[in-house]
């Protein structure tokens, strides 16, 4: 059968220790049409060099080096350098199952979709055995798969989530990944989803997410990280412009209690007034009387306006009761 070329994409940053491993795993796909695009961002340490030391070894393999801009530029050099009707991304610290693309490529012909999405786990992990387990495909349209944003925490990773798709190149005419940002697949998720016609997820799992102290979900807390509100933000009129006024209401709820929970670290770990002022300005913008998150257990109407009167009242009787229960066990 013939098959069509498929672009797999790694942004790269410094990942010395779990690039050779990540690399392996694609190389030997049991798909061979394939273009690898190593997008080095600036590492300052060995990895441009295992990267041009896998470009001698495998025809495959274009190596991009570039000084240090961020990975949403790395994303978008690479798509503008991908010559496959289909996209891949693999973080460089990540790993996936030999049968991994071939899979995801025969599950997008098949269900005739726009985007096949597998399974993944997360952990620690550098020898995970990935196994064949009987598993499910479930395909739905662009709706239900903004909608499966909310659904649960596992789909909303995968959901917002480059990695583990296999995406037709088509979907990103007119798209490019936001420069400066960290959580830019948050940003982009909704807009590639909202464009396509079908999508086929299989519960089979043949993605490793790896978790390591450095990674920018495990580094202490500092302010950048807090980009993600914006793209929360953004989504609320980005629902209201499709006419989606459920998953309008279920993105500020969303955003309303991003901001509750960001306001604490903003306060106690930044020490950041002005984006205290700015937290508080964005949830009295967006809060309604009698708004609370159901799936949240402590978010009752009655909390959320405490918060909406005053936030610092309300985190400090959350201090004081979080002592007062350690003290009683």
């Amino acid at each position: 059968m013939e098959t069509e070329l498929i672009s797999v994409i790694i942004p790269i940053y410094n990942v010395e220790k779990y690039l050779r491993e990540c690399i392996n795993s694609v190389v030997s796909q049991t798909y061979r049409n394939i273009e690898i695009i190593l997008v080095d961002d600036g590492s300052t340490d060995h990895s441009p060099q295992i990267c041009d030391e896998y470009q001698l070894k495998d025809t495959r393999i274009k190596v991009i080096h570039q000084k240090n801009q961020g990975v949403s530029v790395a994303r978008n050099i690479g798509l503008n350098y991908s010559r496959g009707k289909y996209i891949f991304w693999i973080d460089s610290d990540d790993y996936i199952s030999k049968e991994c693309i071939e899979s995801l490529y025969e599950l997008l012909r098949k269900e005739n979709v726009d985007m096949s999405i597998c399974n993944y786990i997360q952990g620690s992990d550098r020898n995970y055995i990935f196994k064949h387990e009987n598993s499910y495909i479930e395909t739905f349209d662009s709706k239900k798969g903004l909608e499966y944003i909310y659904k649960n925490h596992h789909y909303s990773f995968i959901m917002a989530a480059s990695w583990a798709k296999l995406i037709k190149k088509e979907l990103y005419e007119e798209l490019k990944y936001p420069v400066d940002k960290i959580f830019e697949d948050i940003y982009m998720s909704h807009h590639l989803i909202n464009k396509c016609k079908k999508i086929a997820y299989v519960n089979q799992v043949m993605y490793y997410y790896y978790q390591w102290p450095e990674s920018i979900l495990g580094k202490k807390f500092y302010k950048e990280k807090l980009d993600y509100l914006d793209a929360f933000e953004e989504r609320i009129y980005f629902f209201d412009n499709l006419g989606y006024q459920e998953l309008k209401e279920k993105a500020r709820i969303q955003y309303l209690h991003a901001l509750i929970w960001e306001y604490s670290r903003a306060k106690d770990i930044l020490h950041d007034h002005k984006m205290i002022r700015n937290i508080v300005t964005k949830y009295k913008q967006y809060y309604q009387i009698g708004t609370f998150n159901e799936k949240v257990k402590h978010e009752t109407k009655w909390y959320m306006f405490k918060f909406y009167l005053s936030p610092y009242c309300t985190n400090f009787i959350d201090k004081v009761k979080c002592k007062m229960s350690r003290k009683g066990d």
